[in-house]
């Protein structure tokens, strides 16, 4: 049961803060204050076609996020009723490539730029969804 409690505890945080980080980037009116530092540009004298078209990437995140949320979320839930093995590693295995592609993306600005995009979020839901895996198998071990 304690294996359990922690499973669901570390994937619906990890759902939780991708929600967040989705529903950030799908209502923002304009780039975040590191995309202004990594520009070194306020948004005010970005030309229009390229706040259109930062916006419009901000959203394609956003779904991303949103749509791993969702699916860590319900997946999550199909866990605990129908333990099987391959349920939990699709969690692990979706949130890992939302994570590990936002992760290379903001290194890529923290790297070349004066911008401090939230790297350390997405390492965050990278490794809740890492513990989410662990405890789930830990689950599935102590259920046999």
């Amino acid at each position: 049961m304690k294996n359990e409690r922690i499973a669901n505890v570390a994937n619906y945080l990890a759902a939780a803060v991708a929600l967040y980080m989705g529903t950030l980037y799908l209502t923002a009116n304009s780039f975040m204050s590191y995309h202004s530092e990594a520009v070194s540009h306020p948004w005010s004298e970005v030309e229009s076609s390229f706040q259109c078209l930062i916006l419009a990437l901000m959203r394609v995140v956003a779904g991303g996020f949103i749509a791993t949320a969702i699916v860590i979320a319900v997946l999550q839930k199909k866990f605990t009723s129908d333990r099987k093995l391959w349920i939990s590693s699709l969690i692990l295995i979706q949130g890992l490539i939302v994570t590990l592609t936002s992760t290379y993306a903001t290194l890529i600005i923290r790297l070349h730029t004066p911008g401090k995009p939230p790297t350390y979020l997405a390492i965050a839901i990278g490794a809740l969804l890492i513990i989410g895996f662990i405890f789930n198998y830990r689950t599935l071990k102590s259920n046999k």
